[in-house]
């Protein structure tokens, strides 16, 4: 029998080696080295906290915020880099997604069990 950790530990190992990891970190990079686009993105970061810390504290989002995070999203739809960035984000989080699926199907058939044997007391 495998040591669990052993395949957690490949699977890091091989996920640096996918495309979508690589393509990430590339676009990191881009972003790093594009000044206007990194201060984007801080600003993006910034607002994303501060709504956050807002929700937190039951705090409601003012129509300012709504117009800085509106004029922020234009910001960002417009940058070619940022939007690089995210386009490899969703590739590499469809990969993640995957992976969780194999990983929790084995948790979600024990709980589907539990689900069909209600189901079964409750047509009983």
């Amino acid at each position: 029998m495998s040591n669990i950790y052993d395949t957690i530990n490949q699977l890091e190992r091989d996920i640096r080696e996918e495309a979508a990891y690589k393509d990430l970190v590339a676009a990191v990079e881009a972003l790093k080295n594009d000044q206007e686009a990194f201060d984007i993105y801080t600003e993006f970061r910034a607002l994303q906290s501060s709504f956050q810390f807002k929700a937190q504290l039951g705090q409601e989002i003012t129509e300012e915020d709504e117009k800085n995070a509106n004029e922020l999203q234009e910001k960002l739809a417009n940058n070619e880099v940022i939007s690089s960035l995210m386009d490899k984000e969703r590739a590499l989080n469809t990969l993640v997604e995957d992976i969780n699926k194999g990983v929790s199907g084995p948790i979600n058939e024990v709980y589907q069990s539990l689900a069909e044997q209600a189901e079964g007391h409750t047509e009983a």
